[in-house]
């Protein structure tokens, strides 16, 4: 099978969608732009990436300074074998450190994650992993509308049942923040 990876573009267009569209909403809201330009995260997504920095530079502006935390992302790749299909993903992780809630400190990360034989983009997550707690918990996740299926914020008492990470995706987070600041390899 052949191995695709996502384009800069495909990584950027769902990061908007998701893990940075209240970003890009943000910095937007200058602009005034209608609640029909807005209501639709893939459709203003889209939109914001086809910008034109001369014809559209508010927009353009807009959806570069939402997308910062993509610029520094780290990724790596992993395999998740789900009863006996084994799928190659690539993860790109754009945020991944400390972070507090209230006077308790936690780590806290956001996770895109595309599917290698479709390039399908099959998630995006905020975990948090609060002291206590053996791995990480999803926090909220984004369905394909762009939209979070859950909402719970960063060290919540997470009500219901706790959703955890996927052990292959848990042991390279563990690793990224081992390694510290930089790159994934």
């Amino acid at each position: 099978m052949d191995t695709m990876i996502p384009t800069t573009r495909a990584q950027q267009y769902w990061y908007l969608v998701t893990l940075g569209r209240d970003a890009l909403l943000r910095e937007l809201a200058p602009l005034k732009l209608s609640e029909a330009l807005t209501r639709d995260p893939l459709a203003l997504a889209g939109r914001c990436l086809a910008a034109d920095p001369i014809g559209f530079p508010e927009a353009h502006q807009a959806a570069e300074r939402a997308l910062a935390p993509l610029r520094a992302a780290r990724t790596f790749t992993a395999t998740i074998t789900d009863e006996d299909t084994t799928v190659e993903h690539t993860v790109v992780v754009p945020v991944l450190g400390e972070r507090q809630a209230g006077n308790v400190t936690g780590m806290y990360a956001e996770l895109l994650l595309f599917e290698h034989s479709t390039l399908l983009n099959k998630a995006a997550y905020r975990l948090s992993r609060m002291p206590g707690d053996r791995t990480w918990v999803v926090d909220s996740d984004f369905q394909p509308s762009g939209h979070p299926g859950r909402l719970q914020s960063f060290g919540s008492s997470r009500l219901g049942r706790k959703r955890t990470l996927l052990p292959p995706l848990v042991a390279e987070l563990d690793r990224l923040i081992a390694q510290g600041p930089g790159d994934a390899t």
